[in-house]
């Protein structure tokens, strides 16, 4: 498991089960761009994130 300081590392292990996009790649739109946060159903599947309300897609990833 990524170091939590990375939290999107985490997260894009995991394909999105919201917006479908595969492991490896940030949560997207309808509209098909980056999404401002990363599907709740994605992060859920990371232990020490479940208490998260949201997870932030970071500066880098857009």
């Amino acid at each position: 498991m990524p170091d939590l300081a990375e939290p999107a590392t985490a997260v894009e292990q995991f394909d999105c089960p919201t917006c479908e996009v595969p492991a490896g790649s940030t949560c997207r739109t309808r509209g098909g761009k980056v999404a401002p946060k990363y599907h709740t159903p994605r992060f859920m599947h990371v232990p020490q994130l479940r208490a998260e309300l949201e997870v932030r897609t970071p500066a880098d990833r857009w």
